[in-house]
Parts: structure tokens; sequence; C-alpha cells
């Protein structure tokens, strides 16, 4: 029988969230010709599934927070279990 992998705790999902903040933070400083995000929607819609994955691991299963964090160039995702 194949094991479920361990839910990640909170303090790791946290972390993961704050090295998503730090890039936000950085590229949100870019000047707009060299930003990876060239529309401050982008730089919103990365704000928003930081904050989702913040929130997420105090809420419990029902919105656990995401295994996996990444940004690239002008998209962010995140990995559920």
């Amino acid at each position: 029988m194949a094991q479920t992998p361990a839910r990640t705790s909170i303090p790791d999902s946290l972390e993961n969230a704050s090295h998503a903040l730090d890039e936000l933070i950085r590229d949100a400083r870019l000047n707009p010709r060299r930003r990876h995000d060239l529309h401050h929607a982008d730089l919103e819609e990365r704000a928003r599934a930081i904050a989702a994955s913040i929130v997420a691991p105090f809420r419990g299963d029902a919105s656990a927070a995401p295994i996996a964090f990444e940004t690239d160039g002008k998209t962010s995702r995140g990995w559920w279990g």
C-alpha cells in the first residue's frame, strides 16, 4: 500500500512563503523594463498566491498548505498534496 507523504509543517510552509515573498519584493523593486512581471496585475496575482499559502496551514485539511511553491518569470505556482 502506498504511503501518503507527510504534510509540510506550519513553519516549513511559512518559510516557503517567505522565500516567495522575498522574490516578489525583489521583482517589485526592479525597474519596470527589467522586471519579470511587466504588469501590476501579475505582481498582485503572485501576492495573492503567497497570501493564500500563508493562511492555508492554519486552516487544516480543507485548505492544505502547498507542498511546493515556485516562481518562474511571469508565473507563480503552488502544488498541493
